[in-house]
């Protein structure tokens, strides 16, 4: 059998693959790829604002218009364009349904692991770019988020992809011109996405640019900017078509929001916030990312001012942002996983070490990970044996994603015992160290296939396909009356969206047509003629008929 060349068979045997250069990105597409094609039947939309993009993209389809952006016939601008159009796009392919408006996120997912192994490995080493990819698809709120039809998954992919064209650029300096254009490019289209939030990202990337400008000549290249004019080119036009329709209310709209979250913590969270946050979220690997950042700084690698400084600077920028939240920091998590998996290959060199205290690391750690694997096990038989014990609501879909996670930390354990009666010469430590990721996997599989990820609010859905409402939206257009409550209110954002026709929106009844429907708050059905028709109610918005 042909043997491959060294370039290439050395960098798989880095990762333990034999066979194509294609082995790795195989293999990385189907541990993702699992996960993202694991669903419950039943699904349903977050209201913000998640229900707010896929309704956006459903007016565009409806409509044909791919410049407004509006919420009930009315322009809001408050935002970029860039992913109504990416979910409008797959409405068309596919059909308007809460899969379609996810499925843009669920493929920046995909590539943005397969860019995390790309970067990995050419700033650390195929090994750990490897680990590192496999840790970013075993993020929760990664994997959550990247079933979520919001902007950050693949503004993040596209950050990746910029990165990524810069380090081949520095590689390839005969191409280093078609690099540039590319990397150039995804600024522009993040702006598309996110607006004036790119610019984190920019100052974040400043050390690497300038610091270790001697060796790639990024601000040189002419290509670069070029490729920052080509990018913006959407944004621009998209812009102005908008102020030629609307006059400056799409310009005041978008910077002014983003003015007001940038000089206002709207949610109150503190400056601490992403300190804990982030490592609660992202469990365990943000407890190995820590000792990844020292070891890190004491390694030989290069481009410690790309792949150490970048994800450092960036969450600075976001933690002096004043509004704070929970998916701003997203953009950090493949960096995170990076160093996470610098701390997971130092462990598995310690672990066919012979000195005593490495051993003594690595039998405490495989002993934490199996007792905390044992305590979920037994909360989760528990909660399936004995469910009146726990009140909760589905108490064994919990028990479940329990149980998953608990077998996967186990694993280390079961490894490191059959380990141990093996000559030393013959340790191996990989199946210990994905032992690891099985356990928070797992736990993902079974968040999807169960619903807690993915239903999040199933009543408004099926009141909508159930009588007594059902006979009644499934024919006819209804309207809706926004004026104790706002239009943006959570509930109307996911009423508009399950309601197959909607109508027009205003503040009085009296305007709407007579026997037409109507969606009202009883607070404003009060005002409403004795003996109105009530047909149905869901959650705090009636169904009227107008008299």
């Amino acid at each position: 059998m042909m043997s491959l060349p060294r370039p290439i068979a050395k960098p798989l045997a880095a990762v333990g693959l034999e066979g194509a250069t294609l082995a790795p990105y195989l293999a990385l597409s189907l541990w993702v790829g699992l996960l993202l094609l694991l669903r419950s039947p039943l699904q349903s939309l977050m209201p913000h604002d998640e229900g707010w993009y896929a309704q956006q993209a459903r007016w565009i389809v409806e409509t044909g218009d791919w410049v407004t952006q509006q919420w009930w016939g009315a322009p809001v601008y408050d935002r970029m364009m860039g992913l109504q159009w990416l979910i409008a796009a797959a409405y068309k392919l596919f059909g308007v349904s809460e899969g379609s408006a996810r499925l843009p996120g669920a493929i920046a997912c995909w590539a943005a692991v397969l860019l995390t192994y790309g970067i990995g490995r050419r700033c650390l080493t195929p090994k750990i770019g490897f680990w590192g990819a496999a840790i970013l698809a075993a993020t929760p709120i990664w994997m959550q988020a990247s079933r979520l039809a919001i902007q950050d998954v693949p503004l993040t992919a596209l950050e990746l992809l910029g990165i990524w064209a810069l380090l081949q650029a520095e590689d390839q300096p005969r191409r280093r011109l078609g690099w540039g254009l590319l990397a150039g490019i995804t600024v522009g289209l993040g702006f598309m996405l996110k607006s004036v939030m790119v610019i984190p990202v920019m100052l974040a990337l400043g050390p690497y640019l300038v610091m270790d400008h001697r060796r790639h000549r990024h601000l040189l290249n002419p290509a670069l900017y070029l490729g920052l004019g080509v990018g913006m080119v959407p944004a621009i036009a998209w812009l102005a078509l908008s102020v030629d329709r609307y006059g400056w209310l799409p310009i005041q709209g978008n910077f002014s929001h983003l003015v007001n979250l940038a000089e206002e913590d709207f949610h109150g969270v503190g400056p601490l916030y992403y300190f804990w946050n982030i490592p609660l979220n992202a469990f365990p690997w943000p407890l190995l990312a820590l000792p990844g950042v020292w070891m890190g700084w004491q390694s030989p690698y290069r481009r410690k001012w790309l792949w150490l400084g970048y994800p450092i600077a960036l969450f600075v920028l976001l933690t002096l942002f004043k509004t704070r939240t929970w998916y701003y920091p997203l953009q950090l998590l493949p960096f995170g996983a990076l160093l996470a998996a610098l701390t997971l290959t130092t462990l598995g060199k310690a672990y066919t070490s012979r000195f005593r205290a490495r051993q003594g690391l690595i039998r405490g750690l495989t002993l934490t990970l199996s007792a905390v694997g044992t305590v979920l096990m037994v909360a989760g038989l528990v909660a399936l044996l004995r469910p009146q014990w726990i009140p909760l609501e589905g108490a064994w879909r919990y028990a479940l994603v329990a149980i998953a996670a608990g077998l996967g930390w186990w694993v280390p354990l079961w490894a490191y015992s059959r380990d141990r009666q093996r000559a030393a010469a013959r340790l191996s430590p990989t199946l210990w160290q994905a032992g690891w990721l099985l356990g928070p996997w797992g736990a993902i599989a079974l968040l999807y296939a169960t619903g807690l990820w993915g239903n999040y609010n199933p009543d408004v859905k099926t009141a909508m396909v159930t009588p007594p409402l059902q006979p009644i939206v499934a024919s006819n257009p209804v309207n809706a009356v926004f004026n104790s409550v706002g239009a943006g209110d959570e509930d109307s954002v996911l009423l508009t969206f399950y309601t197959p026709h909607p109508g027009i929106a205003t503040n009085d009844w009296r305007t709407l047509a007579s026997g037409s429907y109507a969606w009202i708050t009883p607070v404003d059905a009060q005002g409403l003629p004795p003996g109105t028709p009530r047909l149905g109610q869901v959650r705090d918005w009636v169904l009227v008929q107008i008299p």
